[in-house]
């Protein structure tokens, strides 16, 4: 049989070895997790450092409550005709780009005044006479017209519908039958010229139908007209051939002098590079 003190210190040698043996078990701590926990540790360390440097520094600051006031003039304001009115200033933009609580005097816009817009009515489009010099003296000229005795009146209110002619207490109209540009002129009473470059005369007269300046109708008229009011005294026809359009050069014409009704017809006929030749004439009393 073991002595007593032998059996104890057995039985403490067993239970250290256990004891030994559970702490050898125990798991060992991950790095992941001692990273965190250094930074933790770290991080804390610095925030007790900033806070009581912190508090060093604001005890060598003054306190702002020391500090004095700046003195503002009252009196100080901006005249009113120094504003640039030319400028226009956007009030959108201005208003939301400064802030709310910022101090600055407020303008008052003062309202513009819209101008009445006057619109204006085209007039109806007349053409206005145009002071131009008179036939020259013809007196010498021979009248080349020769009167006809079985007048084309048909042919004429055909023509002359056809083209929308106006007709009048007066009224002279040419006709002719191929593509040359012949020109209708009638010197006034008062010696004024009606034709394509005057065509509408002091005295009433107007020219509402002039053709062929581009040759584009065999069947061409031209027509000078009095509606009412026609001056009295003596009207002088002439026929100018103004350019050659057509392959044939002499060109016959007619002329066809109505005068309160009464129709008189003339004919001739004229060349290229001729003057304007007086076909007829005729009174109004």
């Amino acid at each position: 049989m073991k002595e007593p003190h032998i059996i104890l210190f057995h039985s403490i040698l067993i239970q250290t070895k256990r004891r030994h043996t559970s702490s050898s078990l125990r798991p060992i701590m991950d790095p992941v997790s001692g990273a965190v926990i250094a930074t933790l540790t770290v991080g804390s360390l610095q925030g007790i450092y900033r806070i009581i440097r912190g508090d060093a520094r604001r005890a060598l600051l003054p306190s702002m409550a020391s500090l004095p006031a700046p003195l503002i003039d009252k009196d100080l304001r901006r005249p009113r005709k120094q504003l640039d009115r030319s400028v226009q200033v956007d009030t959108t933009t201005s208003s939301s780009s400064m802030p709310a609580s910022s101090p600055g005097p407020i303008l008052e816009e003062e309202p513009e005044i819209e101008e009445p817009i006057i619109e204006d009515i085209p007039d109806e489009e007349v053409p206005e006479p145009i002071d131009l010099p008179s036939a020259p003296d013809l007196d010498d000229v021979e009248v080349i017209g020769t009167e006809v005795e079985a007048e084309q009146e048909d042919v004429f209110a055909e023509r002359l519908g056809r083209e929308g002619a106006a007709t009048g207490e007066v009224q002279v109209s040419l006709i002719w039958f191929n593509k040359n540009d012949l020109d209708l002129s009638v010197v006034c009473p008062s010696g004024e010229r009606i034709s394509f470059d005057n065509k509408i005369s002091n005295c009433g007269g107007r020219l509402d139908v002039d053709m062929n300046e581009s040759g584009n109708s065999e069947e061409p008229v031209e027509n000078v007209f009095w509606e009412k009011d026609a001056p009295q005294g003596r009207f002088r026809v002439f026929v100018e051939h103004f350019e050659k359009h057509d392959s044939t050069d002499v060109t016959e014409f007619n002329i066809l002098v109505t005068v309160d009704g009464n129709p008189r017809e003339f004919k001739g006929q004229i060349s290229s590079g001729d003057p304007p030749q007086e076909v007829c004439f005729f009174d109004v009393e």
